[in-house]
């Protein structure tokens, strides 16, 4: 391998997001079984990447639990009014997941879509908001997609840092239909981030949070330990590099990241989540 080639995959690693001038392409993936735990130990030749439909040649593969830019989206609308107190409880039972290499953001949608708490490194700042701000929001119509697609554009007033990026929404919704799914889904590609939800309820699956390469994780009983999975699984996966083929500025590429035939059957119940596109920059 040259030193160019080198030099660039130490770059890659250093900066988990797509950047102009660096020819290569980071796609994070995450593989869970059956029950939506999170699988490891699978290796390069487990996984076989389609950009646009033609494979590539992966130049860097790794397995890593990461630090966060993490936006807490809660749903406040007057829906939630009998759950929005289990929600906090949740998010509190679970906070030891949070870490002091992460920042958090605090977010909600009821009466208005607002942020209480920007990106901070202070865990206790966030278990104040939480706790004294959020339901001070309850009531309203909040709409789903347009509090996700704000959560994505927030990224964009954030330096890039070498944090993965990730939008868990708290809500007791199952996920519906929006007629503007693709728009909020080019968005968190443009942002590099993954959106997920913890409902309480019935798990229900969102199209938004399935392109973005994010999980749908049902709370019925144990909250803390919902949360503590949501986030877990927003942090960990495989990252896995490959040279960006011919594009201009701002086209949109598909991805599709799957088992090999082989890996499929030595693992039946190995299901893979990723994006399922990206913004060349």
């Amino acid at each position: 391998m040259t030193l160019l080639a080198v030099l660039m995959m130490i770059l890659a690693q250093s900066e988990p997001v797509f950047r102009s001038g660096v020819s290569l392409v980071r796609v994070d993936a995450q593989a869970v079984d059956a029950n939506g735990r999170v699988v490891e130990g699978l290796k390069p030749d487990d996984f076989r990447v389609l950009d646009e439909g033609v494979p590539q040649t992966l130049v860097n593969f790794s397995f890593a639990v990461e630090p966060l830019d993490l936006i807490l989206l809660f749903d406040t609308s007057g829906g939630m009014h009998d759950k929005i107190l289990s929600i906090v409880r949740a998010a509190e039972l679970g906070f030891n997941e949070l870490r002091r290499t992460d920042r958090v953001s605090v977010r909600a949608f009821g009466k208005y879509s607002a942020e209480f708490l920007p990106f901070t490194d202070d865990l206790s700042a966030v278990n104040v908001s939480i706790l004294s701000q959020v339901i001070r929001n309850f009531g309203g119509t909040g709409k789903f997609e347009t509090a996700a697609d704000e959560a994505a554009l927030r990224f964009g007033k954030e330096a890039k840092t070498h944090r993965k990026r990730g939008v868990l929404i708290i809500t007791g919704k199952a996920g519906v239909k929006e007629a503007n799914e693709a728009a909020i889904v080019r968005d968190f590609w443009g942002s590099d981030a993954i959106l997920s939800e913890l409902i309480l309820g019935p798990n229900g699956g969102n199209a938004v949070v399935d392109e973005t390469g994010g999980a749908t994780i049902a709370a019925t009983t144990d909250l803390g330990t919902a949360f503590r999975d949501s986030v877990h699984y927003l942090r960990s996966g495989y990252t896995m590099y490959y040279a960006l083929p011919d594009a201009s500025t701002g086209a949109e590429h598909r991805l599709q990241v799957e088992l090999t035939p082989e890996a499929a059957n030595r693992l039946p119940n190995v299901r893979i989540r990723a994006r399922s596109g990206y913004i060349a920059k």
